[in-house]
């Protein structure tokens, strides 16, 4: 039978294995977020024009724009992750997007004209998208499965936190310098909570 030490050491490793990736992804993009300047992510990528034709759907407010840009998304077979809007009342915007690119439907309601144009993003700007990526919202199985593996390292770092602070307690003779490390992280949290 495994002792109480042995499971919260294995608890530890395992959860940080796990969050080995994710918290290089959550570093990398923190640091590209931080200096976009350095990367060029702050600049704007041109859109290249895919198509532009004659399209006839009709808007229903009462079923939703969610719905309706589903449709049209199938329709032109995007189907996938998507933001959308209706700027006027004569516009319906749609974006497509991945953490590679983006695709963005304009749909002229009046002129019956629908125009699609694709954005792709430099490696810098896909990586901060997967820092604010999330949610269950989107309609693809991926999409709901990235929100639940951000759920689960969310779980683990929690985890990995409590099971250090209990393997640190279990070791007489470094609670001083943890208790140390431990306040000044804290203090330092707290000091910039304040200040910010």
């Amino acid at each position: 039978m495994p002792t109480f030490d042995k499971i919260n050491r294995r608890t530890h490793l395992y959860t940080g294995l796990f969050l080995l990736p994710w918290l290089m992804m959550y570093g990398v993009s923190s640091f590209i977020i931080i200096h976009q300047s350095w990367f060029k992510a702050d600049k704007q990528i041109e859109l290249e024009p895919l198509f532009e034709r004659e399209y006839r759907r009709a808007i229903d407010e009462k079923v939703g724009l969610r719905v309706t840009a589903m449709e049209i998304l199938k329709d032109c077979n995007l189907e996938g992750a998507f933001w959308t809007d209706k700027p006027d009342t004569n516009t319906l915007r749609i974006d497509r997007f991945s953490f590679w690119g983006s695709t963005r439907l304009t749909y002229s309601i009046k002129d019956q004209k629908l125009k699609g144009e694709r954005q792709r993003v430099r490696a810098s700007q896909g990586i901060v998208r997967m820092h604010f990526r999330g949610g269950y919202s989107q309609p693809t199985f991926w999409d709901k499965f990235w929100g639940f593996l951000v759920d689960a390292a969310c779980v683990a770092i929690i985890l990995w936190v409590v099971s250090g602070l209990i393997m640190w307690w279990r070791l007489p003779r470094l609670r001083a310098w943890g208790a140390i490390a431990f306040g000044g992280g804290v203090l330092s949290f707290l000091v910039l909570l304040w200040a910010i």
